[in-house]
């Protein structure tokens, strides 16, 4: 009994570990409402490469590496293969433009969700008009 069970449970075991790396790379795209328009005082490293995993499906979007802005940092997001949340979708990288001496950071995003400005870009503004 114990090994007709291990004979059951071991493929299962292979499974997990080998294709759990490759699944993780894969998230639905969930709408998380509206994003942020950052500042930060320094420019995001170099980014990184990567190599793609196979495709999941035809209704999958590869959406490549890109460094986030999360609180004073920049953290690497993983590339992966997304599906939209809405049909017709796209995937529209991140921009980060040098601006005032600063780096202003549009985050990416799919083209269905909205990209507002956040407080610290705002009052930023606010202290460097454009122009001066």
């Amino acid at each position: 009994m114990q090994r007709k069970l291990i004979r059951l449970a071991l493929p299962a075991l292979i499974a997990v570990l080998f294709c759990g790396p490759a699944m993780a790379q894969v998230r639905l795209g969930v709408d998380v409402g509206a994003l942020r328009i950052r500042i930060a005082p320094d420019a995001p490293p170099a980014p990184r490469e990567e190599r793609r995993t196979p495709r999941p499906s035809s209704q999958h979007v590869w959406v490549g590496g890109y460094w986030d802005r999360q609180g004073d940092r920049w953290d690497w997001a993983p590339g992966r293969w997304e599906k939209p949340s809405e049909r017709g979708s796209r995937w529209i990288r991140p921009q980060y433009h040098n601006e005032g001496g600063a780096t202003r950071y549009d985050p990416g995003h799919w083209s269905h969700q909205k990209v507002e400005e956040g407080d610290d870009y705002k009052n930023w503004r606010k202290d460097h008009p454009k122009g001066h």
